[in-house]
């Protein structure tokens, strides 16, 4: 008996790769997508938990010298008699200058680099 010809299965083979390789790209650009994502989130909860960290350190460090440069402020009008409107104006000014050059070295070390 003579063998049948083999069927040419071009048509079908070429449809099956290609729907392979669409799958496998499909799957390689939502595993891009994913790893980006995550690794986003992670950096997103590092810098969070970063600025939330620094703002409450801030925020004490500020609120502790405010009372105690409101105590030194107090203690001189009660035992200097030092009227209150000098040394809020002094204190107020010392302050303000103070920040100023605060903010000055801080630009000229920004500069710097």
């Amino acid at each position: 008996m003579p063998q049948k010809k083999n069927e040419s299965n071009d048509g079908g083979s070429f449809v099956s790769a290609a729907a392979a390789k669409l799958i496998d790209l499909l799957a390689a650009v939502r595993l891009f997508f994913g790893e980006t994502r995550q690794n986003f989130l992670e950096h997103l909860d590092w810098l969070l938990r970063r600025v939330e960290y620094l703002l409450m350190v801030y925020l004490w460090v500020s609120a502790g010298m405010f009372l105690l440069i409101l105590g030194v402020f107090f203690l001189a009008i009660d035992f200097g008699h030092v009227e209150r409107g000098i040394v809020f104006s002094v204190g107020g000014l010392l302050i303000f200058l103070t920040a100023v050059i605060f903010l000055q070295a801080a630009k000229i070390k920004k500069f710097k680099r």
